[in-house]
């Protein structure tokens, strides 16, 4: 019998309640049986230990089950910890242990030291009522086949599954035992090196490294699973994709950085165990869409926000490919950040159809797609998930017949080849890294170099051949002269270039004795491969993708500097005035047509939707790039507005989407004046094709107007941004709690104030504590402190400032402050050992002059939130308040022009009006920044009766704003909604719309 959802539900609403050991038995009895479909035969209760006093509640399979009635008020580990070992006592096995009340399920194990640890949890929710038993599967293992679907596998496989959580304690001890190893080290720093190019900063190595390690054996598991009928007999013949090359398929599955475990007594079992999990699955039929998702769920989504990585729906990789594949026949195709490989997927199909439509063989239709159809990722996790997609694409294609060999061409590497220049005319180099703890004393340990010559790096062939020949004789230790016999009798290698790979066979030889030799032939093969599709004779008809969206401010020192450094190459960069917008799409973007796209070519990409209008792209809109040293020029044929497709609650993309269709031009070209906006609600973001196809309409458009930051209103240039009072604890104050002696108020002792919304590494950071004198401490006005036509409660911060100076530790004592010379004395340390960049604090918290040019403080201003979907202006009257970042602040000479201002600032129309040059995040409209100055907003002139009564409005505004309750901890939003709405129903808000549509239309 197998459960129905409502009768899962009701076990469940009954489980939750606590309802009592034996009725929680009965309940988790018919949860095995007629849920998970054990037998009673396979259950065992009340089963008498052996070494221990005592018995086991149930047991089924290598799990054991113990039973309470309340976790919160009982005990278990020790009772759960004798159980397990009396069962490896007799069986010679480890079990795992769940213990639950009902309302909560555990699962344990034995670690180390024979200690309990916990290796997941779940509480089950009558609303899910599959969820239960999808969690208890996976641990008790009782069904092979299951059905691969996403929730499923999640909870199987995934990073909360206790499979995940067994796996890596298991790698962390046998990393402990060989990570010291000369070829493990490598393979770790070379993957450490990989990632920093990926995520543009440092990566949190040794835990990430074991966790690919586990994602990939999972990745491997799964595509031999979806496409050979059993697992090899070995966890190395997984790795290195033995099933795969015995049907004559080359590059589906190899061998990587991660099979560094087959070294460790134990390694090569784990890899089996972990495998045979993931073969539990019905893989015979599995899809593209599972392949993608099983990826985006495996991969943590920080990682991916970090990378830039935003995964593209089917539909709408399908729709892209169909509009930029004119010739599916012919045109080359080349994904440059192919993730998991949703256009290759589509690009393929579409290739197959179209040679069926042709009457093609399936062996030609093979062939074809080997050779046309390409990708490249950095992620070495993707790159398996796109090598398994572009197998499924093909699939169908298979049983009509196949080439007795081919190759799968999906390639681990940097797309973007950071070194620069014209890859075709340069010599491909991999540096080997200096072996962990190296002093410099002998240099065969150090930094070495491997170097292929072009003409061999741009021939797979020919290089692949080299790399066997080279490593093979390396590895039986031959000498040199019998390798430089090799080359001269080879019709492969130029006589030209037999000095250079002498020298890198001399180095492979040397590795070799090191123990370092085993990974250069997965470098040289991967890497060398956008080196070669960079080749003319390789180059793309269609270049087509979604490149990472890789901010600036998430980039680190580094990769920042070797950022603007290609980017002011390019010609694109726009200067500091707009360097926070920046982010790596539009560099890629252009990066991909110097090195990938033929002359006669086109590139179709997924961009941020701001990329159409706002200012950090006005260099990329012009279509003018320098590449490869001369002047080139595009020529945009179209472009979507992706901004009007809601698939909520999910977002399409974490940031509003476009995609740029393009090709090279002989001339500077103007932008379209139209484009094509796509508007529809999808029910969940990656429907299918012929889904979105019924939901889904196009329509044409204006092409966005430009944001120039230039003309509109005269006031763009009297506000300006506060001062950037972060990280908020080594700025913003509480007072310290006074003795008996009562506070001093000259010098009151003060703490950091800890918020919820601070980030690490801040977040886990002591703040400074101590008195500070009482005319350093000022009232702070953050975003959230500031609603329509009215002030909220200010904070409290330490601002060093004194004689239009910021003051430092050192200063502060010539200035008679040392109280504040301790305190800042605290916050540089903290500064300097975790803060970013290399200005001082004092530098940081005057960025850009926004906290000296705040001083003197004026007694009347206008200040507006630069976040938020609505506005939200106020008028200031206080000489001792300063302004945080969040707020954009102006000087007014009376209250009257202040009114007219925050008439204006806080309207609906003016909102409606500039909203077009607005940030959008994946809620809607943000950030204000400037864009209101975009709008024709006259000075205030008290002669114009106009501008007048917008003021005498804004006056009444501000009454009716004061009388709205506001209680302790309301959220700042629901206040300015509750103020909003109060304006409306008195008349105040609609009144004030039309004098400024008024206004604005000249009137």
């Amino acid at each position: 019998m197998t459960l129905s959802s409502d009768q899962l539900q009701e076990i469940i609403t009954e489980l939750v309640t606590r309802p009592g050991h034996e009725k929680v038995r009965g309940l988790i009895y018919k949860l095995l049986t007629d849920g998970l479909g054990a037998t009673s035969r396979d259950i065992g209760f009340e089963q008498q230990t052996f070494e221990i006093r005592g018995r086991i509640d149930a047991l089924l399979g290598r799990t054991v089950i113990e039973l309470k009635s309340d976790l919160r008020k009982e005990v278990f580990a020790d009772q759960l910890s004798g159980y397990l070992k009396d069962r490896r006592t007799v069986t010679g096995q480890d079990y795992v242990g769940i213990v639950t009340d009902g309302a909560t399920f555990s699962v344990h194990e034995l670690a180390d030291g024979d200690t309990l640890i916990e290796l997941g949890s779940y509480t089950p929710n009558p609303d899910e009522p599959f969820g239960l038993t999808r969690w208890l599967e996976s641990v008790v293992a009782l069904q092979d086949q299951l059905i691969p679907d996403i929730p499923r596998i999640k909870i199987e496989l995934g990073r909360e599954s206790v499979l995940y959580r067994r796996a890596l304690r298991e790698l962390r001890l046998l990393w402990a035992d060989i990570g010291a190893d000369p070829e493990v080290a490598v393979k770790r720093s070379l993957w450490d090196r990989l990632l920093n190019t990926a995520y543009g900063n440092e990566v949190d190595a040794p835990e990430l490294f074991l966790q690919h390690t586990y994602l990939v054996i999972v990745a491997k598991a799964i595509a031999t699973a979806a496409f050979v009928r059993h697992l090899p007999a070995t966890g190395e013949h997984l790795l290195d994709g033995r099933p795969f090359s015995d049907l004559g398929i080359v590059g589906a599955v190899e061998s990587d950085f991660f099979d560094w475990l087959l070294k460790a007594p134990g390694g090569d079992a784990l890899v089996l165990k972990i495998a045979r999990q993931a073969a539990r699955f019905d893989l015979s039929a599995i899809e593209a869409d599972l392949l993608k998702g099983l990826y985006e769920s495996l991969i943590d989504p920080a990682q991916r926000h970090e990378l830039g990585e935003y995964y593209t729906p089917d539909w709408l990789a399908a729709r892209i490919v169909e509009a930029a594949v004119e010739k599916p026949l012919s045109d080359r195709v080349i994904d440059p950040s192919c993730g998991s490989g949703t256009f290759l997927f589509h690009a393929v199909r579409r290739l197959a159809a179209a040679g069926k439509s042709a009457g093609l063989s399936g062996e030609e239709v093979v062939s074809l797609a080997a050779e046309k159809i390409a990708g490249i990722d950095i992620h070495p996790v993707a790159v398996i998930f796109a090598r398994a997609t572009w197998l499924l694409a093909i699939a169908p294609t298979l049983s009509d017949g196949r080439p007795e060999r081919f190759a799968v061409p999906v390639y681990l590497g940097d797309a973007l080849q950071w070194h620069g220049g014209d890859l075709a005319s340069e010599d491909f180099e991999i540096t080997v890294p200096a072996v962990p703890d190296y002093t410099g004393e002998d240099a065969r340990f150090g930094r070495q170099l491997l170097r292929f010559p072009k003409g061999v790096a741009t021939n797979p062939d020919a290089l692949d051949q080299l790399l066997q020949q080279m490593l093979g004789m390396a590895e039986r230790e031959r000498p040199l002269a019998e390798f430089q016999r090799w080359m001269e009798s080879s019709p492969l290698i130029d006589t030209s270039d037999r000095k250079i790979l002498a020298a890198t066979y001399k180095t492979l030889a040397m590795l070799h004795q090191q123990g370092r030799n085993h990974i250069w032939g997965y470098i040289a093969r991967n890497m060398s491969r956008p080196v070669w599709l960079a080749g003319e004779a390789q180059k793309a008809d269609v270049v087509v993708g979604n490149p990472p969206w890789v901010a600036y401010s998430r980039m680190d020192k580094a990769l920042k500097a070797r950022f603007k450094s290609a980017m002011e190459q390019f010609e694109l960069w726009g200067g500091t005035g707009s360097v926070s917008g920046f982010d790596l799409s539009a560099y890629f973007f252009a990066r991909a047509m110097q090195l990938y796209m033929r002359r006669d070519g086109r590139i179709a990409f997924i961009l941020p939707y701001a990329s159409m209008f706002k200012q950090p792209y006005a260099k990329f809109r012009t279509g003018r790039f320098r590449l490869a040293g001369s002047i080139q020029y595009m020529k945009v044929d179209a472009g979507w507005d992706l901004t009007g497709v809601d698939c909520r609650p999910d977002a399409l993309f974490p940031v509003p989407s476009s995609v740029w269709f393009g090709r090279f031009a002989s001339s500077k070209q103007a932008l379209p004046e139209k484009a094509t906006a796509f508007l529809g609600h999808l029910a969940r973001r990656d429907a299918g094709v012929e889904e979105a196809a019924n939901s889904i309409t196009a329509e044409e458009i204006d092409w966005p107007d430009a944001d120039t930051g230039k003309g509109g209103s005269a006031y763009r240039n009297a506000f300006r941004s506060g001062a950037l009072l972060y990280p908020r604890r080594l700025v913003l104050v509480e007072r310290m709690p006074a003795g008996r002696l009562g506070e001093n108020p000259h010098a009151p002792r003060v703490r950091g104030r800890i918020g919820s919304q601070d980030k690490k590494p801040w977040k886990d950071i002591e703040p400074p504590q101590g008195p500070v004198e009482s005319g350093f401490i000022s009232r702070v006005y953050l975003g959230e402190n500031v609603f329509p036509y009215r002030l909220g409660t200010p904070l409290e911060g330490v601002v060093p400032v004194k004689s239009g100076h910021v003051l430092t530790s050192s200063s502060a004592i010539n200035a008679g402050a040392m109280h504040l010379s301790q305190w800042l004395e605290q916050c540089e340390k903290l500064w300097t050992g975790h803060g970013e960049g290399t200005r001082s604090f004092a530098n940081h918290l005057n960025y850009f002059d926004q906290l000296l040019s705040q001083f003197p403080l004026r007694k009347l201003r206008v200040v507006y939130a630069k976040s938020g979907t609505q506005p939200a202006a106020a008028i200031i009257e206080d000489d001792t308040a300063v302004f945080d970042h969040k707020l954009y602040w102006a000087e007014c000479l009376t209250r009257q022009q202040a009114q007219y201002l925050i008439a204006i600032l806080n309207s609906e129309t003016a909102r409606s009006r500039a909203e077009k040059w607005q940030a959008e995040g994946q809620w809607g409209k943000r950030d204000f920044d400037k864009v209101m100055f975009n709008l024709p907003i006259p000075t205030f002139d008290s002669r114009i009766a106009l501008h007048r009564e917008l003021a005498a409005v804004a006056a009444k505004a501000e009454v009716a704003a004061a009388v709205v309750t506001i209680n302790q901890g309301d959220y700042f939003v629901t206040v300015r909604n509750r103020i909003r709405k109060h304006l409306t129903e008195v008349g105040l808000a609609p009144a004030i719309d039309k004098l400024v549509e008024k206004l604005l239309d000249g009137g």
